[in-house]
């Protein structure tokens, strides 16, 4: 049995830990400044607990969060008069074009918007959940814990309910109306590195997870044992659901990934240029390609079509789904899992996906163009290697975790 926990979700919402509203830089052209991370296995020693529970956060007196508040200000260029606030076009619902969420005591390894995108999950290596407001002042609303493990990957399965693979060798379900853990699922023999839910297809409402164990288990809501099983002897540090729920995209330490089919019980395919250990996996919007992050410091875009060339037509010796690549977030010595993600907001031209983002070594949050493979933005703001990145649903909204415990949650360009 897993103990009920005490909900914070009735009366008033808490206050985050601190909450930073910073106008956007002064200067002319200034693009607007965020950063992403996920970190996987450093984390501190805090007291466990046996059970997952929620717990309030503490509040802040008022004076202390107004005192938080800053408004940019610079003098303009090439002029030697006074300090003016410079005025950026917003492209946002946001409070501020940045907001920096503190509360998490150790590296943020995961985060996740609901599919409504008004809730932001952070997961961190301090063995919580915390669930933050986008709109409004991001308060922090409530933290779910998870006793003895810490969660290093989240994914919701609706706006109501997350689930989270942990160090302890096991998956959390919450039911964030309660801030209940409504199922615990135990089978993995080594720590869950990733979880993916499938929200149609075939598969839907199916959780897949993927651990150092050598395995990937395909698991229903409503039972707590596997459906299904994927051996395949090596630790494995990213899964990823198809669209029509029919395959899996599965990477890990022998740098490949493999697309293993759930009716044939075999591997459909193989995508290989990566020279490292895949980090992430995630699908586009359309579900046509799939961008992977690994620790050889690149990012490749692949397609995922079920027909593709036989060569690649602008380089024959590359993999002929290999279709872009990017460059510029360093891995670092750390070998953390760094988790890039794809752009999801509607543009004005109705598309999405134009955009993917992933954190480096060098403490910024770097963003490509999909169709250039060019660099868009650079955002600095983290003081260490950031971790994971994860896109709003609905807007051109950014967040990013790092191995400092920070949260940076920011807009961008709408195209």
């Amino acid at each position: 049995m897993i103990p009920k926990s005490t909900s914070v979700f009735s009366g008033r919402p808490e206050r985050a830990s601190e909450v930073h509203r910073t106008k956007l830089p002064p200067f002319p052209f200034a693009k607007v400044n965020l950063n992403p991370l996920f970190s996987h296995t450093t984390m501190s020693k805090r007291p466990g607990q046996d059970s997952a529970a929620l717990i309030k956060r503490q509040r802040l007196a008022d004076e202390e969060v107004n005192a938080q508040e800053l408004v940019v200000a610079a003098p303009e260029a090439g002029s030697n008069k006074g300090a003016l606030i410079q005025m950026v076009k917003r492209t946002s619902g946001l409070q501020a074009p940045i907001m920096c969420l503190r509360g998490h005591g150790a590296e943020v390894l995961d985060l996740a918007f609901s599919p409504d995108g008004d809730t932001l999950a952070s997961a961190s290596a301090d063995k919580t959940i915390l669930l933050w407001r986008v709109y409004g002042e991001c308060q922090n609303y409530g933290a779910l814990r998870l006793g003895k493990g810490a969660p290093t990957s989240i994914a919701f399965t609706s706006s109501s309910t997350i689930v989270a693979g942990c160090t302890d060798h096991t998956l959390f379900l919450f039911d964030l109306k309660t801030g209940e853990a409504v199922r615990r699922f135990r089978g993995h023999k080594g720590i869950v590195n990733s979880v993916d839910v499938q929200r149609g297809g075939l598969g839907r409402g199916l959780i897949a997870s993927a651990s150092d164990d050598g395995t990937v288990r395909v698991w229903s809501e409503e039972a707590k044992e596997e459906i299904e099983v994927v051996e395949l002897g090596y630790p494995i540090t990213a899964v990823k659901w198809s669209e029509d729920g029919q395959s899996l995209f599965i990477g890990g330490l022998d740098n490949d990934i493999h697309v293993f089919s759930l009716t044939s019980h075999a591997i459909s395919y193989t995508l290989r240029s990566h020279q490292d250990t895949v980090t992430s996996l995630a699908l586009s919007p359309n579900n046509s390609q799939l961008l992977s992050c690994a620790m050889d410091s690149t990012l490749h875009l692949w397609s995922v079509q079920p027909f593709a060339p036989t060569i690649n037509t602008t380089n024959p010796t590359l993999h002929p789904r290999l279709v872009r690549s990017f460059y510029g977030a360093p891995a670092g010595f750390e070998q953390l899992l760094r988790k890039a993600s794809f752009s999801r907001h509607p543009t004005s031209e109705g598309q999405s996906g134009t955009m993917v983002a992933a954190g480096g070594a060098d403490r910024a949050l770097t963003v490509w163009d999909t169709m250039t493979g060019e660099i868009r933005y650079k955002l600095p703001g983290h003081t260490g290697t950031v971790i994971s990145t994860a896109w709003s649903p609905k807007e051109p909204i950014l967040a990013s975790g790092g191995v400092e415990g920070v949260i940076y949650l920011g807009e961008v360009d709408a195209v």
